[in-house]
């Protein structure tokens, strides 16, 4: 029972679980000639989730943890996608290695922006995107890049052979596995350690002798390698890299993350909750294209209030905390 218990704890994020259950669950009942709890319709799902932006908000987590924001994650993603396909003729290895590598320097320009020229992120990570996305417009003439090589072509659309003939598309194991490398490393490492003291409160981990400005690189650096590997996966299934790819998915992951308990001003919330948060996004939007009855322009419009409510959640004014007497006398006096 202690086993389970610390297991559940450790796993976290319960109101983001519950919340996709719960939705998952409608969405089943709701329209049940679909099917949604067959195994297939749940990998679907999940593989929906991993392709549209679920890996890249794993990425964004590191750096929202340290109380920052990354808004040029959509541009790596297109960047790397790019690169790999352009190298990939070569050899297939060397377009990988250079896509993620392209991931681990944007995000280490990003992290010394902030750390070393004092530049908000916000600022950094925004001159950041336009870079990028000019440079990857320049580097394809604003054409496609095809991925030609068939080792590449096969890695973003792979199919794991499972029970009853049956299959495991690849990217749900990628996006899976992803996810509890990033839990371990939250819960087992000093960098995870140090990524909640920073967010938490930055001045007090530097009085502890933690080195915040590594800790923040390394998160910046995180999240562009992670945006890196969703580019090259994005680009690998769909058998083309687009100059366009990834726009505004930077929002997206913004609001998975937000979704799944992952407080915006740091400090707090688990690699699971954007994992979850994720999930919520695409059985919400799985429901409004099943309905058919709500147009695209008004998905956008609900989704939206389904974000600002997550985060208004977050917000000091929804704390329904009691108050010790002296916080009220206190409050009354003033």
């Amino acid at each position: 029972m202690k086993t389970l218990k610390k297991t559940w704890n450790w796993f976290g994020s319960k109101s983001s679980i519950i919340a996709f259950l719960i939705l998952f669950i409608f969405a089943s009942i709701a329209f049940s000639e679909k099917n949604l709890m067959s195994f297939p319709s749940i990998m679907r799902l999940f593989n929906k989730a991993a392709s549209d932006t679920g890996i890249a908000a794993l990425g964004m987590a590191f750096v929202i943890m340290i109380g920052q924001i990354d808004l040029s994650v959509g541009a790596v993603l297109a960047l790397s996608g790019v690169i790999m396909g352009i190298f990939g003729q070569t050899n297939p290895i060397l377009g990988i290695v250079l896509g993620l590598m392209c991931g681990a320097i944007t995000g280490l320009l990003n992290g010394l922006m902030v750390t070393k020229l004092r530049i908000s992120s916000w600022i950094a990570t925004l001159a950041m995107l336009m870079g990028v996305r000019g440079l990857v417009l320049l580097i394809t003439n604003k054409s496609p890049v095809s991925i030609k090589d068939p080792i590449l072509r096969a890695i973003g659309g792979y199919r794991i052979p499972f029970l009853n003939n049956t299959n495991i598309p690849i990217l749900v194991v990628i996006f899976v596995v992803l996810t509890l490398i990033c839990m371990h490393i939250s819960h087992n490492t000093k960098f995870g350690t140090s990524l909640y003291a920073v967010g938490g409160n930055e001045e007090a981990a530097r009085m502890m002798g933690l080195p915040v400005d590594r800790t923040k690189i390394l998160a910046f650096v995180a999240c562009g390698v992670i945006a890196a590997l969703s580019g090259i996966l994005s680009a690998s299934k769909l058998g083309t890299a687009q100059p366009n790819a990834g726009d505004a998915w930077e929002t997206t992951a913004i609001a998975m993350c937000a979704l799944g308990g992952i407080k915006l001003s740091g400090g707090e919330g688990k690699f699971s909750g954007a994992f979850f948060g994720a999930m919520i996004i695409t059985i919400i939007n799985t429901i409004f294209n099943y309905s058919g009855k709500l147009d695209s322009a008004w998905q956008r419009v609900a989704m939206g209030g389904v974000i600002l409510l997550s985060i208004a959640l977050q917000s000091e004014v929804f704390s329904f905390k009691k108050k010790n007497k002296e916080e009220v006398k206190e409050e009354f006096n003033t």
